[in-house]
């Protein structure tokens, strides 16, 4: 039934093509090859508590491995000046389904002579969270790995509904406000509570799941996560802020989201979590063409078990990355980020009062290659260093330290 669902969007995205004018169709794809050395810390794909996205195994030494980061096809339909598609399709050996589907949704936006322009969008789609995020597929132009913040929206967050959008234009930039209600992201917190956050570049398609860690503290029994399930039947809303000015050479992007489940309610034995945050992002270019981008997140989340126990937890995070390129060029990009990320937890470690929280930071650097507009080369060193209590459960210390060393071959168009 799934596949038969992936089928039929794929089908309903491609129109006929015509030779020129409406409809047409911009195919978009991206293959991204990887090299990977990694310390002994088990990853979190692996049920570990690691928090970069290959792992190890304990005690083994530096682990080498090699394969495929991203595989996506992007179908972009354009039915006319006013309708428009998405369709984002993964293949990945590790989903529960080889292909899946990340973002699927249909635009309407009208022509507009005046400085005001409306626009809808409706299907499911990545809420507007990140200036990090900007390439095809939901990859990011500076790092191989993203921030805390933005590989976790990339688990965990997806909105199924409608959006709506209003744009004030002026010369150079506009002003951008946004509002949407939205289903099937009633899990969402779950693995900041059970897990904690990691630095990545892994979205979770929409009928794929996320490995829990293995500990005896699994609050919810379950092996995995399926973060886009609707389990209350209530809607939940974002409202979001965008202002850009191309002569100022700044972005601002604030949003607010709440997905206003019931923390009480169970369906298929899958519980809801009621989870809201804030966000707060800019983006400034610097003397000699330098990007800084910045932001940070405050949320919360909750959980009422069945049996009356309440499993809540608040959430922090923020980074900042410099980049830029170092030729005229433009083909030799540097880039550097810190991660500062937090959680508190009330929840106690069995048997030693210990709270169930965590706090961390993290240093990226990047270089990238860029011979032309299809072929990236890059190069990437990741050190996370974090300290959450879970671990104490597993017999090792709470604190531990993460280091990653990736090269990614990039082939996009």
């Amino acid at each position: 039934m799934r596949a038969l669902c992936i089928i039929a969007a794929a089908i309903a995205a491609v129109p006929a093509v015509a030779d020129e004018g409406f409809p047409r169709l911009d195919i978009h794809g991206l293959l991204d090859l990887r090299l990977v050395q990694t310390d002994d810390q088990p990853g979190w794909r692996d049920n570990g508590l690691g928090k970069t996205r290959f792992g190890g195994k304990r005690n083994d030494g530096d682990r080498f491995t090699g394969g495929i980061g991203d595989a996506s096809l992007v179908l972009r339909p354009q039915f006319d000046w006013s309708v428009s598609g998405h369709l984002h399709l993964k293949v990945e050996k590790g989903q529960k389904s080889p292909v899946d589907i990340v973002e699927a949704f249909g635009s309407y936006r009208p022509p507009s002579t005046s400085p005001w322009q409306f626009s809808m969008k409706a299907g499911s789609f990545f809420p507007p969270v990140s200036l990090e995020n900007i390439d095809v597929a939901w990859q990011s132009p500076y790092t191989i790995s993203w921030s805390a913040i933005n590989s976790w929206v990339g688990e965990e967050i997806r909105s199924t509904g409608v959006e709506i959008s209003s744009r004030y234009r002026f010369d150079g930039g506009g002003i951008s406000l946004s509002g949407a209600l939205f289903a099937g992201n009633d899990p969402a917190g779950i693995i900041l509570h059970e897990r904690g956050w990691a630095l990545h570049d892994r979205t979770t398609a929409l009928f794929d799941n996320i490995p829990l860690p293995a500990t005896n503290i699994n609050f919810t029994n379950r092996g995995d996560i399926e973060p886009f399930k609707e389990i209350d039947d209530t809607p939940g809303l974002y409202l979001s802020l965008r202002a850009d000015d191309t002569e100022f050479g700044g972005e601002l992007l604030l949003t607010a989201y709440d997905n206003l489940a019931d923390e009480g309610a169970t369906r298929s034995s899958r519980g809801a979590w009621r989870t809201r945050f804030l966000s707060a992002g800019v983006g400034y270019f610097l003397p000699y063409d330098i990007e800084l981008l910045a932001q940070v997140m405050y949320g919360d989340t909750e959980r009422k078990t069945p049996s009356g126990n309440l499993l809540d937890a608040s959430f922090s995070a923020a980074y900042l990355l410099l980049s830029g390129f170092v030729d005229e060029d433009e083909t030799h990009r540097l880039s550097a980020r810190y991660d500062w990320f937090r959680v508190d937890d009330q929840n106690i470690v069995p048997g030693s009062g210990t709270p169930i929280d965590e706090i961390g930071s993290a240093w990226t650097f990047a270089y990238s290659y860029l011979p032309n507009e299809y072929h990236r080369i890059s190069f990437e060193i990741l050190s996370v260093a974090s300290k959450r209590a879970a671990r104490l459960t597993t017999g090792v210390s709470a604190r531990q330290r993460d280091n990653t060393i990736q090269t990614s071959y990039r082939f996009s168009f």
